[in-house]
């Protein structure tokens, strides 16, 4: 794993020099084009995932550190459910599953509607974006809705409603791209 990790900082690199690392739209890790297929590899890679001030990820452990590139988001939202309920037996909260392998409560209000309609929504703690993938965004849209005097879109889940940010820059400032 060593040869993942250097010494050398960030800003010591070539600017030309692409990472080694990259995760994809689809949130597929490859090192040097190849698809990395070992599982808990890239639950380990995720577990040290950090974003410094200029947006550039990286992995980080102990001293050593790995730039990566990430196409979109670092995080995919694979699905969707019903996963909270409140006292009146009512769905209160969603439950989603990450690229990563790991469940969290969906926070409604981080959810906003990117460039070509993709959602995304803020995962791990509000530290990094998340984006919905197909499958995950038709689950969600079962709770989604429009409001046609104000063009809104809002979701319910239980008895509230969160307004869609529409078209909202992505962490890196730039458009959510699909």
């Amino acid at each position: 794993m060593a040869a993942f990790f250097t010494g050398v900082s960030m800003t010591e690199r070539s600017q030309n020099e692409s990472p080694e690392i990259r995760i994809d739209r689809d949130g597929v890790w490859y090192y040097r084009n190849m698809e990395m297929i070992r599982t808990e590899i890239v639950q380990y890679f995720y577990k040290h995932l950090r974003r410094d001030c200029q947006g550039h990820y990286r992995i980080e452990l102990n001293h050593e550190h790995c730039s990566i590139q990430v196409d979109d988001v670092p995080y995919v939202i694979r699905s969707v459910s019903s996963g909270v309920e409140g006292a009146d037996g009512q769905p209160a909260g969603m439950v989603i599953s990450l690229s990563d392998g790991s469940c969290e409560e969906l926070d409604p209000e981080t959810i906003r509607i990117g460039a070509k309609d993709i959602l995304y929504c803020r995962v791990k703690k509000n530290e990094h974006e998340a984006r919905f993938s197909r499958q995950a965004y038709y689950q969600l849209a079962e709770n989604m809705n429009h409001d046609p005097q104000q063009d809104l879109y809002y979701i319910t889940i239980g008895n509230r409603s969160y307004n869609l940010a529409v078209h909202q820059p992505n962490e890196n400032g730039g458009p959510h791209a699909g």
